[in-house]
């Protein structure tokens, strides 16, 4: 199988103003694509409820259609060699992710949908966005000059987190005002429209993006498949921190994706009351982001990431202790903490503990097997509701119960040995909003920071 190369593998040559243009397009990118994430895939649960296909399959419109996009992603090499083009695959794929909320948005008008055809749109969702990461974190590498590249993706960073945010509550207003008036399969055809033009909006700025000039199209992939005669094994330490993160993954999604019909079925939460709770999640994990970054450079990543997991044990199990809203309040703060210190955590372990020539390959195996394991925790999950009913107390076993296999998962983490050294930072693109934080993000390998580098 095939990997993309590394942008340090490829010529490179960019005069000075086109730079500056390039900088200008990937940042009008993250500014429209994270207004879609915030007011598009986000609901797709919700807008399950709305159209009458149940608590089960809101649950699992949330994360079984993510393997699609964790399938594709190992072909998309030869895909790229086949279009001849990196910035041509991207493209191709925010288009195709663009036109998934064409079907919604009309499925919204009449109101009807059924569940066959909304996991089909949503595969066809994640696929075209998943299946384009490895390529579009090659691609940024040549676009961003190596010493712009710490504060030029803090500032991306930022802007997408505040896109998302705004259009998370902007959607959210939406849905309350319309729900209101009756007419809420509207409002979220509304959304649906807003979210797909975003879309559009993020593919022209792609598309004007110049990457530097490549080397000819059958040099731009090599083998993803470790080459017998000289290809090193991943350390045990790297194997032991992919199944930790796999496993935990499992328990994680089989309660997180039933948190939304929980919340605006059992709870009967308003829309506003839904989005409010996943806003203090959201500003929680991203303001306490600094705070864990510092940890990681002082302590170490291993350090955060123990932090990050102990604190993810009981997150789920504290739903069952009240209904409060102000109790619920607190949870979803405290979520968003936790959540930062894991995905933190995890994410400079997995760069530390690999090797960089492996890299690019591994993290396509791991957001692969993440995907599986997305998918297989919720419809665990799923068997559950339906074994048992749609009631509380089934809610309250599957809260349970996820805690319970997220403390089992630290045994395995309790094995790998912690890096020598810390990365000062990495970022991270947003490609789903989640209630407590559990949010679908992509490294971008580009943005990682030695701790000798300067800050940005």
């Amino acid at each position: 199988m095939d990997r993309i190369l590394t942008a340090q593998e490829l010529a490179t040559d960019m005069p000075p103003r086109a730079e500056d243009q390039n900088l200008v397009r990937s940042l009008g990118d993250a500014a429209f694509f994270g207004g879609m994430v915030g007011c598009g895939e986000t609901y797709f649960s919700a807008f399950a409820l709305a159209v009458g296909l149940g608590e089960t399959a809101a649950g699992l419109v949330a994360s079984v259609p993510l393997v699609a996009g964790g399938t594709l992603q190992l072909i998309s090499p030869w895909a790229i060699r086949w279009l001849g083009s990196l910035r041509r695959w991207i493209v191709t794929g925010a288009v195709l992710q663009a036109a998934a909320f064409i079907p919604l948005a009309v499925a919204a008008w009449y109101g009807a949908l059924s569940l066959t055809l909304l996991l089909l749109i949503a595969s066809l969702y994640w696929a075209a966005g998943l299946a384009t990461g490895p390529a579009w974190n090659t691609w940024i590498e040549q676009v961003v000059p190596a010493g712009q590249r710490a504060r030029f993706f803090s500032r991306r960073s930022r802007l997408q987190q505040f896109t998302t945010f705004a259009a998370l509550l902007a959607a959210g207003g939406m849905l309350q005002w319309s729900s209101q008036r009756g007419f809420a399969l509207l409002g979220f055809a509304a959304l649906f429209c807003a979210a797909g033009s975003l879309r559009l909006v993020s593919a022209w700025f792609l598309h004007r993006t110049n990457a530097p000039p490549l080397a000819p199209t059958n040099m731009l992939v090599a083998p993803l498949l470790p080459d017998a005669s000289g290809a090193q094994t991943p350390p045990t330490s790297a194997k032991r921190l992919l199944a930790y993160l796999v496993l935990m993954q499992v328990f994680v999604q089989f309660s997180g994706p039933f948190f939304v019909p929980y919340m605006l079925e059992r709870l009967d939460f308003s829309y506003g009351t839904f989005v409010a709770m996943i806003s203090l999640a959201f500003v929680s994990k991203v303001f306490s982001m600094t705070f864990w970054g510092r940890v990681a450079e002082q302590r170490g990543a291993g350090k955060v990431l123990w932090l990050g997991g102990i604190g993810l044990v009981p997150l789920s199990a504290l739903w069952i202790v009240s209904t409060n809203v102000v109790w619920l309040a607190v949870i979803q703060i405290v979520s968003g903490v936790a959540w930062a210190a894991y995905e933190l955590g995890f994410f400079l372990m997995f760069f530390e503990t690999l090797p960089a020539g492996q890299r690019t390959r591994l993290l396509t195996y791991y957001n692969f097997a993440n995907t599986l394991a997305m998918a297989a925790g919720a419809m665990a999950g799923a068997g559950l509701l339906y074994v048992f009913g749609c009631h509380s107390e089934s809610y309250y076993w599957l809260f349970g119960v996820s805690s319970a296999g997220r403390l089992l998962c630290l045994g395995v983490l309790s094995g790998i040995a912690l890096p020598t050294h810390s990365l000062r930072a990495i970022r991270m693109r947003i490609l789903a909003v989640r209630p407590g934080a559990s949010s679908v993000v992509s490294p971008v390998t580009a943005s990682a920071e030695e701790p000798a580098d300067a800050p940005s």
